[in-house]
């Protein structure tokens, strides 16, 4: 705790914007949800997007977009979208049997996109150097 002019100011952290993805399959664009499709810009283009069951997480070429089902049924859905341009810090940390890309945004709060075996490291790096150029871009 840190006391400014008088006043006791306590730091909270932010809870994680979305639920932590735990993403285990490469799709291709053709096996993604019919909804989320229609979500993205025709002008936009999907180099990477993966499936955790019936979530779906897109990488295109202006943002991420994360798909969560929710639910027996998964009939409550929401979908996030994260620009390129909001993401401040990323890091990617390799474990033995998963990956993750940890994301702050610009508000604090904290994306976690986790990436199960048996999606190849090599993908991770690419997925990396994506990020990379996206971010830098701005």
């Amino acid at each position: 705790m840190m006391r400014i002019g008088g006043s006791s100011v306590a730091y909270i952290k932010f809870k994680p914007l979305t639920p932590t993805m735990q993403f285990n399959r490469i799709v291709s664009v053709e096996e993604l949800d019919k909804e989320l499709l229609g979500l993205i810009d025709k002008s936009e283009t999907i180099p990477f997007s993966f499936s955790s069951g019936r979530d779906y997480g897109v990488l295109t070429d202006k943002r991420i977009i994360i798909s969560d089902r929710k639910g027996v049924r998964g009939f409550r859905r929401k979908f996030y979208s994260i620009m390129y341009d909001s993401i401040s810090t990323y890091n990617l940390d390799i474990h033995n049997f998963d990956t993750t890309i940890e994301m702050t945004v610009d508000s604090g709060y904290i994306v976690v996109l986790s990436f199960y075996k048996p999606i190849p490291l090599e993908v991770m790096f690419d997925i990396y150097k994506f990020l990379s150029s996206k971010i830098l871009e701005k």
